[in-house]
């Protein structure tokens, strides 16, 4: 099955761009670029912030080099530095990984802990099985511990994802309130995401926070968004091919290890 085939099956829309126009529709992610183009060291994209922000109110990401993590809470943009203070992002950064979607969700859900990172999943309804849909996802709540990591802003040439991250700086928030958000990706988008939950994280003062490697949360709200569609813009660079399964051992990996 070549890899257009393979999207348009699980109503994954692909664009360059020129085609990008103003405005997200509910329900309907939108990224920019691949996960895959992102492991293989292509840390350089096409649109910018603004652009991106005119797609989602909530999501997450990286900026151009893979300079720092990128959070998106309430259509405001946070870049996590590498020691993981947060500063705003400003909107003419471009990105060449992000995932956000206009923030629609459902009825609340009660979270009540000791919750951990692996306990997600059942807490909030077992909603990445038997499923070909992503879905979007907020926790607001107290934490007794969150992990989370930025990474410094690489040179050219590039390396590979896994040599960039190899440098990446850890943070252990202690008895903070906070938001996570984040996707969570089902195994059908394997070969185009990194299937499972990626999160990322923001203290309340906005002023802490990164790629969240584990947390324990105390008591909290969550809040999902099942989505319908999953527009692509890919950059000049990133071409559409035969559609190949990625490791995922190896990117959750990346992902969780710290």
């Amino acid at each position: 099955m070549s890899e257009l085939e393979f999207l348009d099956a699980l109503r994954v829309h692909t664009m360059r761009h020129g085609d990008l126009r103003p405005g997200g529709h509910r329900h309907e992610l939108f990224q920019t670029s691949t996960i895959e183009a992102l492991l293989s060291g292509a840390f350089d994209g096409d649109v910018s912030l603004s652009e991106v922000l005119q797609h989602g109110d909530l999501g997450l990401g990286t900026l151009n080099g893979l300079d720092g993590e990128l959070i998106v809470i309430d259509g405001q943009a946070w870049k996590a530095n590498p020691d993981c203070t947060l500063i705003r992002a400003p909107g003419s950064s471009r990105t060449p990984y992000a995932v956000v979607v206009p923030f629609s969700p459902g009825p609340p859900v009660t979270l009540r802990g000791p919750l951990q990172y692996l306990d997600l999943g059942e807490a909030v309804g077992h909603r990445l099985r038997g499923t070909t849909r992503p879905v979007a996802v907020r926790v607001d709540g107290r934490f007794e511990h969150v992990r989370v990591r930025s990474v410094a802003k690489q040179r050219r040439p590039y390396p590979q994802l896994a040599q960039a991250l190899a440098q990446q700086r850890i943070s252990d928030l202690h008895e903070v309130p906070g938001t996570m958000v984040g996707f969570g990706f089902p195994d059908a988008l394997d070969g185009i995401e990194m299937t499972g939950w990626h999160l990322h994280f923001a203290t309340d003062t906005r002023t802490r926070g990164g790629h969240v490697l584990d947390f324990a949360l105390r008591h909290g709200v969550a809040y999902l968004d099942d989505a319908t569609k999953l527009q692509i813009e890919l950059p000049r660079a990133v071409d559409v091919h035969d559609h190949a399964v990625l490791n995922q051992d190896a990117l959750r990996r990346l992902e969780r290890d710290g």
